[in-house]
């Protein structure tokens, strides 16, 4: 399979955008290194093939309408030039085209029962409930929790961030102390736009992640747009603006970091059929793949998914699914759980 056809491959599967760049497919996710009689090569996996990065690098721009070196030699090309660096795949079939071209549909939330037929989203929480919980704790080399958990409670009294020595209790104040105060500076956005910015950068600094800009208004605009839940009118994503989102609208945003990303590929992969996650993914068309460092991420998947890196659509998608699973959560027992506490958890199992 040549390259051209494995990166079709990816399109139709959805892990791949129609327009790519050539550094959209040497992630650390798809390096390997693969044995030869010359000795030990470095490769990147795409579909089911290997390919050499100096090959990746050159193999669009010299199949690309018009300019390619391959096309001027009279093959047929293989990709459109958009920008500098930036190429729309071509050849997918009509249907095909429509898939990838439209813009991702809205999620379509099932009724949630833990009845005999339970729905995917409480698949993925029985899961959750039921799979023992311990991970290997690289950075102090010892299994965590000493003994393995089961049950949702368990699993979150195991939650700890950014040590052990601090649980989901002192977090949780931590964090409830963050919305309060987002609640109190969100009456006036732009008169409070400094103290929004600072409230930011705390929040970044609890996360352990870079704080993305020091223009206070351009935080104020993406909280409004965030607020809004459009598709068509896109907020900052990454890291840190998810983090910034669930403190602002704790009830309606899901912190979507690579650990949360993680998880809910591993749960879906784990606990559901080909079928249910041909489902999932037609239900949740965005949800993807998050680099992250640490732990065991990038985390290999047995499921061609798509880059949700900073994907704006794929945190809506994330918030939709994190609220279906916790409605089937919360009809489990007595106990009322929120956002923030499955979050916790899906932040554990995605180490």
């Amino acid at each position: 399979m040549t390259l051209y056809e494995s990166i079709v491959l990816e399109v139709e599967q959805g892990a791949l955008p129609r327009q790519l760049r050539a550094t959209d497919l040497l992630g650390e996710d798809r390096r390997v290194i693969r044995q030869t009689p010359e000795g030990d090569v470095e490769c990147y996996r795409i579909g089911f093939g290997f390919f050499k990065k100096s090959h990746i690098r050159t193999q669009m721009a010299n199949a690309a309408q018009g300019t390619g070196y391959w096309v001027r030699a009279g093959q047929a090309p293989q990709y459109k030039r958009i920008a500098e660096g930036l190429y729309e795949v071509l050849g997918l079939n009509e249907q095909e085209e429509t898939a990838v071209q439209a813009e991702a549909p809205e999620p379509m939330l099932a009724q949630v029962s833990l009845q005999a037929a339970p729905s995917i989203e409480a698949r993925l929480v029985n899961h959750l409930i039921q799979t023992p919980f311990q991970i290997f704790d690289r950075k102090r080399r010892t299994l965590y929790p000493v003994q393995p958990v089961t049950g949702f409670k368990a699993r979150l009294d195991a939650y700890f961030w950014p040590s052990p020595a601090t649980g989901y209790s002192a977090t949780e104040k931590v964090l409830d102390g963050f919305v309060v105060r987002a609640r109190l500076l969100a009456a006036d956005l732009d008169s409070n736009a400094g103290a929004v910015l600072q409230l930011f950068a705390e929040i970044c600094e609890w996360g352990g992640v870079r704080l993305p800009t020091e223009d206070a208004q351009v935080v104020v605009d993406s909280l409004r747009l965030a607020q809004l839940g459009s598709r068509k009118q896109v907020a900052a994503m990454n890291g840190a603006w998810t983090k910034l989102y669930a403190m602002f609208y704790p009830d309606d945003f899901l912190i979507y970091d690579s650990r949360v990303a993680t998880a809910l590929l591993g749960l879906a992969e784990q606990a559901l059929t080909d079928s249910e996650i041909e489902l999932l993914r037609q239900r949740y068309p965005a949800l993807g793949r998050v680099a992250g460092r640490g732990g065991s991420r990038p985390r290999a998947t047995s499921t061609a998914w798509r880059n949700a890196y900073t994907c704006w659509a794929a945190q809506l998608d994330a918030n939709a699914l994190g609220q279906a699973m916790l409605a089937a959560l919360n009809q489990v027992g007595p106990e009322q759980y929120r956002l923030r506490h499955l979050e916790a958890t899906l932040f554990m199992e995605g180490y």
